[in-house]
């Protein structure tokens, strides 16, 4: 298995459906119960999880995964709609 794959494989892990692989070791997001935060309406502000964002190690790779797999909410510090970064 190639690294790519074995990174592919854990970004898949960031599903909601989802808590038991290696993405959560190293997310920022690991454990935090406040799971509104990470999908805010447009009216509503994201500060929360943004911050929380700020910090994490793997934040870009995150970003990347909601592009490529159409994902909403906030991922990697961003807001995504159906995978369309719409709040920076």
């Amino acid at each position: 298995m190639t690294n790519t794959a074995v990174q592919e494989q854990t970004l898949a892990d960031l599903l909601p459906i989802s808590d038991s692989a290696n993405y959560w070791q190293h997310a920022a997001c690991k454990g935090d119960p406040n799971h509104e935060a990470w999908f805010p309406f447009p009216s509503q502000d994201f500060d929360y999880a943004r911050g929380i964002c700020a910090g994490c190690p793997i934040r870009r790779e995150c970003g990347e995964f909601a592009t490529r797999t159409g994902q909403s909410g906030v991922w990697g510090g961003h807001e995504y709609d159906r995978g369309t970064r719409i709040r920076d």
